[in-house]
């Protein structure tokens, strides 16, 4: 069996990409190979899957907010579209699988204990995970005897080197309106509506604030450069609906495995910056600086009833079922930290390009166009 988990996620990465929306559609039915491990392993495997490739996310969801350290005027305004690529180092690509770290897991002995992340490659060929038979698996108060070996191929990861391009980042796009209100302050606001693709759907909401905090140093407000202070929260959520359909028959024993229910992936992330912002306007090019800190946290979890039943058919009174409520819940936090960019604006009449590096826990480059009018 091969788990399509896989495919599933990349739709709640990529949500503001309206080309990938399609890929939703392709294959993300099964999630009973991992879960089938029993609850605990499952949530153990996934967090050491999917750490790198959400982290990264989160952190470029953090970018975007600003190309310059001037506020507007009164009424000012400016609309913004950046694509933000946050890089997720290569020592991160693979996680190391010790059985020590669960409690029904195994891996073939064939391999060398690295697997792949959601950010590696594809898996070694013939890699396997496996539970043995005469293993239980226990859920709430609830067990199951597995009487035949289960077992499925490592998940690999989505950046393979087989690509025709080296694909490294994550892309978190982002579009901003920002608006001048009093004492050089802008507003900075970022909304995308609850979009609905099929069973796939998604919102983001953001808010931020500029403060030209120069102006309330003494002897600092005729020096010529512009200093602002920012901070700004954004706050993405999203929902893929998931059907788990496997069952396998073992036609020496008569035994017939079964994981089977309905469900939704939903995919939660919340990435605030708070930083202090200096440029200086050189005719149409403005170079900027920033540097301040990320709080990056985000969710996955997988909501929706499931059975799990193995039926015998040479021995009925034998036969066992688990009812499993919300399988899979995890958190990922402390992907923040220290942030310092670097970039620059060119500005032609009210048209604006901008592009910037952040060196952070996932280094991110920026890019993109707006419009402003001071």
């Amino acid at each position: 069996m091969r788990t399509t988990f896989t495919k599933s996620l990349v739709i709640l990465f990529l949500t503001s990409i309206s080309s990938l929306v399609a890929v939703q559609e392709s294959n993300a039915q099964d999630v009973g190979e991992i879960i089938s491990a029993g609850v605990d392993d499952a949530n153990t495997y996934l967090e050491n899957y999917f750490a790198p490739g959400i982290n990264a996310f989160g952190n470029g969801l953090a970018g975007g907010w600003y190309n310059t350290a001037q506020a507007h005027k009164s009424l000012g305004v400016d609309l913004t579209l950046s694509l933000n690529l946050a890089s997720i180092p290569d020592a991160q690509r693979l996680f190391s699988f010790s059985e020590a770290g669960f409690n029904r897991f195994q891996l073939r002995d064939d391999t060398d204990g690295l697997l792949p992340t959601f950010a590696g490659d594809a898996a070694e060929d013939n890699s396997q995970l496996f539970i043995d038979a005469g293993t239980t698996i226990e859920y709430g108060d609830q067990s199951i005897l597995i009487e035949d070996e289960i077992a499925f191929d490592v998940p690999g990861g989505l950046f393979s080197s087989d690509l025709p391009v080296n694909i490294s980042s994550v892309p978190a796009p982002t579009i901003n309106l920002g608006i001048g209100i009093i004492k050089n302050t802008d507003l900075k606001l970022r909304l995308v509506p609850k979009q609905t693709f099929g069973d796939f759907s998604f919102k983001l909401f953001g808010i931020g604030v500029m403060h030209d905090i120069k102006q309330w140093i003494p002897g600092m407000k005729a020096l010529p450069f512009d200093m602002s202070a920012f901070v700004g929260t954004t706050r993405l959520s999203a929902s893929l609906g998931l059907t788990a359909n496997s069952v396998e028959t073992n036609a020496t024993t008569g035994t017939t495995t079964s994981f089977v229910g309905e469900g939704n992936a939903e995919f939660v992330t919340n990435a605030t910056t708070v930083q202090v912002l200096v440029s200086k306007k050189l005719a149409i090019f403005t170079p900027y600086v920033g540097l301040g800190f990320n709080a990056v946290k985000s969710s996955f979890d997988v909501k929706g009833n499931f059975d799990y039943d193995i039926e015998n058919s040479n021995a009925p009174l034998d036969n066992q079922s688990l009812e499993i409520v919300d399988p899979i819940s995890l958190q990922f936090a402390g992907a923040g930290g220290p942030r310092a960019t670097i970039g620059g604006r060119l500005k032609l009449a009210v048209i604006t390009l901008h592009a910037d590096y952040t060196i952070q826990r996932f280094n991110t480059f920026s890019f993109g166009m707006g419009i402003s009018v001071r």
